[in-house]
């Protein structure tokens, strides 16, 4: 079995195209932690301004609970995981009850490989409303990896002759220029909430 490869933020443009009050569905099977992704998507959603997150684990739930708690929850995106757990007579169930999914979230059923095949085969009315919304979790081209960010940093302190805590002390007082190379340093260092 072979998925399309999809990074998160091609994932949430697709979340943001549906119809606003209309379930969607997609299927992400990532073998990477839960929190990882959680968080990505958490970011994704927010820079995209596509809303907001709710996370539910199913590891225990029962169906009839599980539609239960999508029916309260008022986030326009619903990440769902922990499928690990559940049997073959378990999909099956949640699959009877398909139409009961539909709350306007927009759903994404986070899975294994192994447990996106059992799935898959239990729950064909499922299935054929992921239709082609079925991905594999891929990092993000654009993204630096951690020695490029270090790098980066490395530059732009050489370059201005400043620290980190300085730059970070002066967009706390609102004392750094607003130039593309300052909002990078901040973004880099992870503290966004201080570029104006």
């Amino acid at each position: 079995m072979s998925f399309k490869s999809a990074p998160i933020f091609e994932i949430v443009r697709l979340i943001d195209l549906q119809p606003p009050g209309e379930t969607g569905f997609c299927m992400l099977v990532d073998a990477s932690s839960e929190p990882r992704l959680v968080r990505d998507l958490q970011e994704e959603l927010a820079v995209q301004n596509a809303g907001s997150l709710g996370v539910i684990d199913v590891r225990d739930e029962t169906v009839p609970a599980l539609v239960e708690q999508l029916r309260k929850i008022q986030n326009a995106v619903v990440l769902m995981h922990g499928f690990d757990g559940w049997n073959e007579g378990t999909f099956a169930s949640l699959d009877v009850n398909r139409s009961r999914l539909e709350t306007g979230s927009f759903l994404v059923f986070s899975v294994d490989l192994e447990t996106a095949g059992r799935f898959l085969d239990s729950a064909p009315n499922i299935r054929s409303f992921l239709g082609s919304n079925i991905f594999v979790a891929a990092p993000d081209p654009s993204a630096m990896g951690p020695e490029e960010i270090a790098d980066r940093l490395a530059q732009l302190r050489r370059y201005y002759d400043l620290s980190d805590a300085e730059v970070i002390q002066r967009a706390a007082n609102r004392d750094l220029p607003s130039e593309p190379h300052f909002i990078e340093w901040l973004i880099l260092l992870g503290r966004s909430e201080l570029a104006r």
